[in-house]
């Protein structure tokens, strides 16, 4: 069997990730309950398969460093070995030096990394508690074997009396192996949560291959490649060696669950006996060629389970969703088109085709929908390291795993979540001494929370420290100068946020490798507003603070509100539209020299869209539609010339050059070929 082990790297980086993730998730777990058996056994099984991994692929450093903290585990599970803070913290770094070397295989950096310290540092503890292992309290037959089946345990026991008592089944067992080359029939059955299925049949035949030549297997050996059997497969084997040591040596192969081993005449005969008890079942006649099904020990065959996913490269979906994009711009305008002939089969053949092209693009937005928990998991470690490296105890909860965002969104907000975090415990958080003098409990509580918005996900940050000092806030923007004394009376403390998300404002008293350098908020609002979103703030003195990151559910196709200002078209996001309207010019009135107009007894500033364009207007007489917008708690009502129609859109980024002009999100072709911009309300009102 032919394989190129190389072909498998990407997907065990993938694999190794996802297990380094779960591993960091348990061990922080483990440090709240240090004898939970449940995570301590999670915690072994995924070290022991990131061993079994590397084995297999190659990776010494990787194999022997999670070997020794097997070691490790093994003393904590049995509890030879206390959890104590020390040895969880190095086997955090453990996990550290894991990472690295994934990392450095995934970038093929030639630069070696040193994973002495860590695997020196284990044995000390692993031999430390050896010693006690071995005394004479505990006696050596405690010591860990591998296992065996009980029956094979039982024949062992078995063979060895029988050598010391009846010596002469020696000479039968030299003439067993004077028989020459005989034909084995193996039946090899994985781990049930193998990965990796088809490089451990590669190693497998690797090693028959250095005993001997492999006949043919069920299923054939494309299909093994391919994955395509549930956990056991068969394989017909010639060689001169042994049963057992053909058996132990494939028992040596991570994630070998077992190897059954038969000759081919004994084989012959199970086969045989099986058939005979289908005919007295009377089950439909089998061709003699056709391989009887092995039937699973205690039971029937289970029938096999095909596989229901597949892991597809991110660019392919992106590919996919622009060729989608492109349909959309075709059908709308096939459909502009169409509006202007009156004929009944092109019109129902255009139903069709668009409701044919809204499932396409709905099947295609699902596959690149992906849940918040692959990044929520990569923070409760960084939680805990900041919390321990401030000197604060924090209790982290996270809700809304399963909540689903576009994958490219999601792989955007990774560092304005962690700005936001880091926050959250530098500034949000109190020491536990100040939290006590404030009748507090000494450990703080943040919440990451995922939740659905309308057309939008809210992704919010929640601590119940200090909450923010909007007087210290304005006093630290008016030293300076953001603003002038006099603009200090007339802010409220809802502006609090515009300043903390100013570049180079910090509120910090100290410099250092967290905070007090004026990068934090500032990056996440830029950021969160490049994806189409808003940053939100809500704080209580004494309470605690919660920022809130409203984003849009894709970034490739919405659905959006056309609007007409003179002659150009602009889109508007359906997503913070509330209403539209439809105002007379005497309705508008002035506030504090700003036009408002009244719409069910509330006061909605008005904004014309033609003067912030700064495009010729009219003299304002007559009625005019607006476009009732929500950002946060601001309703905002837009006036424009004309409503033209909510329409799908495709989102097209602007160029580079354009991308710092505010107020503009985007563009879109339309259906007769026309380009318009789309409108980014949160700049452009606030």
């Amino acid at each position: 069997m032919d394989m190129d082990i190389s072909q498998y790297k990407d997907l065990f980086i993938t694999e190794a990730q996802e297990h380094l993730e779960a591993l960091n998730q348990s061990m922080v777990d483990l440090e709240k309950e240090p004898g939970n058996p449940d995570v301590l056994t999670e915690i072994f099984r995924s070290a022991h398969t990131l061993k079994g991994m590397s084995a297999t692929m190659g990776f010494d450093q990787l194999t022997e460093l999670a070997h020794e903290m097997e070691n490790v585990l093994d003393g904590l599970r049995s509890e030879d070995i206390e959890a104590t803070t020390d040895i969880v913290d190095l086997l955090f770094s453990c996990f550290d030096m894991l990472g690295a070397l994934v990392a450095a295989i995934a970038e093929e950096s030639p630069k070696a990394l040193d994973t002495r310290p860590q695997i020196e540092a284990l044995r000390r503890v692993y031999e430390g508690e050896k010693g006690h292992i071995l005394s004479p309290e505990r006696p050596p037959a405690e010591v860990k074997k591998p296992e065996l089946p009980a029956a094979e345990v039982a024949a062992s026991e078995e063979t060895e009396e029988v050598v010391e008592e009846e010596p002469v089944e020696e000479p039968e067992a030299k003439e067993e192996e004077e028989e020459g080359e005989k034909t084995l029939h193996l039946k090899i059955t994985l781990d049930k949560d193998c990965v990796l299925k088809s490089v451990r049949v590669f190693m497998i035949f690797k090693k028959l291959s250095q005993m001997g030549k492999v006949v043919t297997s069920r299923p054939s050996v494309e299909d093994l490649e391919d994955e395509k059997f549930e956990r056991s497969f068969e394989v017909f084997f010639s060689t001169e060696e042994q049963l057992e040591k053909v058996r132990k040596a494939l028992l040596t192969i991570a994630e070998v669950h077992e190897v059954e081993a038969l000759q081919v005449d004994e084989a012959e005969e199970i086969a045989v006996e099986v058939a005979q008890v289908e005919v007295e079942g009377a089950p439909p006649e089998r061709d003699e060629a056709t391989p009887l099904p092995s039937p699973e020990p205690g039971g029937a065959a289970a029938p096999p389970i095909r596989t229901q996913s597949v892991r597809v490269n991110i660019s392919r979906l992106d590919n996919l969703m622009n060729l989608i994009g492109e349909l959309v711009i075709n059908r709308t305008r096939l459909q502009e088109v169409a509006s202007s002939y009156d004929i009944p089969e092109l019109r129902e053949a255009l139903a069709n085709t668009a409701r044919l092209t809204a499932d396409l693009q709905d099947e295609v937005m699902k596959t690149r929908m992906v849940p918040v928990e692959h990044i929520f998991n990569r923070f409760p470690r960084m939680v805990r390291d900041l919390a321990k490296s401030r000197r604060k105890e924090v209790d982290f909860t996270i809700e809304g795993k399963d909540i689903e965002l576009d994958r490219t969104i999601l792989d955007e907000i990774s560092d304005p979540l962690m700005h936001l975090l880091r926050n959250a415990v530098d500034h949000g958080i109190d020491s536990p001494e100040t939290r006590e003098k404030l009748g507090k409990p000494r450990r703080g509580s943040i919440k990451l929370q995922a939740r659905r918005d309308r057309n939008y996900v809210s992704i919010e940050v929640s601590d119940d420290g200090q909450g923010v000092d909007a007087n210290k806030i304005f006093s630290i923007a008016v030293e300076r100068g953001l603003i002038s004394p006099e603009e200090r009376v007339s802010v409220s403390e809802e502006d609090a946020l515009r300043f903390l998300a100013t570049a180079g404002f910090s509120s910090a008293e100290e410099i250092d490798g967290v905070s007090g350098r004026g990068v934090g908020l500032d990056v996440v609002k830029n950021k969160v507003e490049s994806l189409g979103g808003m940053l939100l703030m809500t704080s209580r003195m004494g309470e605690g603070t919660t920022f809130a990151m409203k984003l849009p559910l894709t970034l490739a196709i919405i659905q959006a509100l056309l609007v007409k200002v003179r002659e150009e078209i602009y889109a508007i996001p359906l997503g913070v539209v509330a209403e539209t309207a439809v105002v007379s010019s005497h309705e508008i009135k002035y506030v504090s020299n700003q036009e408002v107009i009244f719409l069910r007894d509330e006061t909605l500033p008005l904004l014309r869209l033609a003067k912030v364009l700064e495009v010729a207007a009219d003299n304002g007489q007559g009625s005019f539609p607006v476009v009732v917008v929500e950002v946060a708690v601001k309703s905002v009502a837009i006036a424009v010339d004309e409503l033209l129609g909510q329409q799908e859109i495709v989102i097209t980024s602007l160029d580079r050059f354009l991308k710092g002009i505010r107020g503009f999100g985007g563009a879109t072709i339309l259906g007769t070929g026309e380009v318009a911009l789309i409108l980014d309300i949160p700049t452009l009102i606030s």
